[in-house]
């Protein structure tokens, strides 16, 4: 899965050529920039849609001359990459890499939100990195001045009740939270896991906003961090105040497992989390691999549906379509690009991609008007 070069731990990711999906339409798209500059490789984007209804695309990546052929796995660059609606290639825009005048590179999956059409996007430059673009000034970057601790992890950060939250899982080791008040520079943090005891973290966080309260989704387990055998993994909940305070967590998966008298459902990898006003859905593979959706209509009272009846090959990623009806997209273990509907109280999966590539990929899919658009990777191997 890994190339060579990179290290498996939070903060990290595949690289690979990045595609375009359009379902019922032309796929397998390679995404090609307008300007005299190709992205070689980059990881997995994170997307903003803009207020012209066009995308922004933020990678971690490397881009060069259309003739190069460099496709060392280092260092790696912020880019954000422009869809304009109705085109089919991007605009190319570096975003500065020097923080007091030390340049700094990237790795990992970043993360951005939208506010008043303000853009932040949070890199991982082997510290927290704030990226603000406003329209009269541009872009500019800032390090979060996270205390006692080296945060070398993915970033995934949200807006809500009037703040942004950034949350990561630095050493797989504990679960920081990151929060300012948008009209503020300060920064409150607050390490989740001790609050919780759970001293072992797979994968990255999934955040979403439900009932007046955030929630944080995370593969986690009791573990002595002294000892190199760890416990199984459960998917659990952080619910927390809008005010930042954590307010409890809970085994989720536990849960639900007992509610159904079924054996305990032990999780790997990075959830994905959708809320709409009716209920909260979780995505995340089981041990043996199988997708399963973890639903509340409370935030409280949790029951666990399977989403398809074999193995992923990856993460998933969910979204909601503009009737608010849950879509999740996942690779087979075939490296086919599957998307999984509810059916009349089930689900159901198809393929839409024409060609294979690594199983071990995690798409991310995006709703652009009535237009449900994925964007994944073609991993070098």
């Amino acid at each position: 899965m890994y190339q060579a070069g990179s290290i498996s731990t939070p903060g990290t990711c595949t690289q690979g050529k990045l595609l375009h999906y359009v379902p019922g339409f032309d796929a397998d798209q390679t995404i090609v920039p307008q300007q005299e500059c190709v992205v070689t490789q980059c990881g997995t984007p994170s997307i903003l849609t803009g207020s012209d209804g066009g995308l922004h695309l933020f990678v971690a990546g490397q881009a060069g001359p259309p003739r190069s052929s460099s496709c060392a796995p280092w260092p790696l660059s912020p880019l954000c990459l422009h869809l304009r609606p109705e085109a089919s290639a991007l605009d190319l825009t570096r975003l500065p890499d020097k923080v007091d005048g030390i340049q700094r590179f990237v790795s990992g999956i970043p993360s951005a939100v939208m506010n008043d059409g303000t853009m932040l996007a949070y890199f991982n430059g082997g510290q927290l990195l704030e990226y603000q673009r406003k329209s009269e000034t541009g872009w500019s970057v800032s390090a979060i001045p996270v205390p006692n601790l080296v945060v070398d992890a993915n970033p995934v950060a949200t807006l809500a009740g009037g703040s942004v939250f950034v949350l990561s899982a630095p050493r797989g080791e504990t679960l920081l939270l990151c929060k300012r008040d948008l009209q503020t520079t300060t920064w409150r943090f607050v390490e989740l896991g001790a609050e919780a005891s759970v001293c072992s973290v797979a994968g990255d966080p999934a955040l979403a906003e439900f009932g007046g309260k955030l929630h944080v989704f995370v593969c986690a387990a009791f573990a002595d961090r002294h000892f190199p055998v760890q416990e199984a993994f459960e998917l659990w909940d952080f619910v927390v105040d809008l005010d930042g305070s954590p307010l409890e967590a809970t085994p989720i998966s536990a849960i639900a497992s007992a509610l159904d008298g079924g054996a305990p459902i032990r999780v790997s990898g990075t959830p994905s989390a959708v809320a709409s006003h009716q209920r909260l859905q979780v995505f995340v593979r089981t041990e043996s691999g199988r997708l399963v959706e973890f639903r509340s209509c409370d935030g409280q009272q949790w029951e666990s549906l399977a989403v398809s009846q074999g193995e992923v090959g990856g993460n998933a990623g969910a979204v909601l379509s503009g009737d608010e009806d849950s879509v999740v997209y996942a690779s087979d273990p075939m490296g086919y690009l599957t998307e999984f509907r509810e059916i009349a109280g089930a689900w159901h999966g198809r393929r839409i991609s024409r060609t294979s590539g690594e199983a071990e990929r995690w798409p991310r899919p995006v709703v652009c008007g009535r237009q449900m658009r994925i964007f994944d990777l073609d991993v070098a191997v």
